[in-house]
């Protein structure tokens, strides 16, 4: 990748971004590792993974679990909170869907889920020390860049 593409890419994120309307956000307490991974890189290959679905006709790329993960992770280094619906919304796929792969993620402690004790229609998720693990391995070996498209 040339040096224009890796500042774009490290410069776009407004498909993937937080949505501020959403009370959900709240902040956590989290402190930024050293590994120069930001939530805007994560949300760049977000963007791009759109862009290869919309460069291809038809449903010829779809791997809603690492769209979730992708989510998750931004949401992490954002310090953010992730609700099921907000995810659901995020990845475009049916909460069935997300429910089901949650599951599979939860029993891999990979994810963990937590009720919401002012409303218990809500339900948050977040990575488990596990997945955030795995997600800093996944972008450090490919040097932060979109490999794992």
């Amino acid at each position: 990748m040339n040096q224009a593409a890796l500042k774009a890419f490290d410069q776009r994120a407004t498909d993937c971004a937080p949505e501020s309307s959403c009370n959900s956000n709240v902040v956590l307490p989290f402190v930024q590792p050293d590994n120069g991974i930001t939530a805007e890189i994560v949300r760049g290959t977000c963007e791009l993974r759109r862009k290869r679905d919309d460069a291809f006709a038809g449903k010829l790329f779809g791997d809603p679990t690492w769209d979730m993960l992708l989510q998750l992770y931004a949401a992490h280094l954002d310090s953010l909170r992730m609700s099921i619906g907000r995810l659901t919304r995020l990845c475009g796929v049916p909460a069935t869907t997300v429910l089901r792969r949650l599951a599979m993620l939860e029993d891999r402690n990979l994810v963990t889920r937590t009720n919401d004790p002012f409303d218990a229609r809500r339900v948050y998720v977040a990575l488990a020390p596990a997945g955030v693990e795995a997600m800093e391995s996944c972008f450090i070996a490919s040097g932060r860049r979109a490999a794992f498209l």
